[in-house]
């Protein structure tokens, strides 16, 4: 998924609630892009969609972004745990098989 089916996605379910200025900016998409990978970036606009709906539509575009943000970053962090406890776990079984 490009950059422009991210901004298609964005726009589709948040809306860019009538100004040009109420969708992410090119910087922040480049921020995302650099930090996320797509798939990541893809689910945190879905997931801020439905909180967005939860909340009736009434999420500043402010908040939009920053709760985006923190949707990436937050499953960035759980999937570099998961992998650790993954890890940690097959040394364990791999150690108790001897």
């Amino acid at each position: 998924m490009s950059t422009n089916n991210l901004c298609i996605l964005w726009e589709n379910t948040l809306g860019t609630l009538g100004t040009l200025g109420e969708r992410p900016t090119k910087e922040q998409w480049a921020i995302w892009e650099a930090l996320y990978p797509v798939d990541v970036i893809r689910k945190a606009i879905l997931k801020t969609a439905m909180k967005n709906q939860s909340m009736n539509g009434e999420m500043s575009h402010d908040y939009r972004l920053r709760f985006a943000s923190r949707v990436m970053m937050t499953a960035v962090q759980q999937s570099a745990e998961h992998a650790e406890n993954r890890e940690h776990l097959r040394q364990e079984f791999e150690g108790g098989a001897r």
